[in-house]
């Protein structure tokens, strides 16, 4: 499933291992994390994804940026 936008609102549950909000890099995770509806996904000036809950607390998952190119994917 894509999530496009800043913030991204989850409208189910969800398990993802990485992010993308540009086209030509993406967040990669050290675990997976789970959303659920109404949590908000984003990205602050410091380039640091927040995660906003529905239930009103913030986290800061960890992981990397890597550059995001169509002929690593292919093999």
């Amino acid at each position: 499933m894509r999530l496009q936008g800043d913030p991204v609102t989850a409208d189910r549950a969800l398990l993802v291992n990485e992010l993308r909000f540009d086209p030509d890099v993406i967040y990669e995770l050290d675990r997976p994390l789970m959303l659920a509806p109404g949590d908000q996904v984003h990205v602050v000036q410091d380039q640091q994804v927040v995660i906003k809950r529905a239930g009103g607390h913030e986290e800061r998952p960890v992981g990397q940026w890597i550059p995001w190119c169509w002929s690593w994917r292919l093999v």
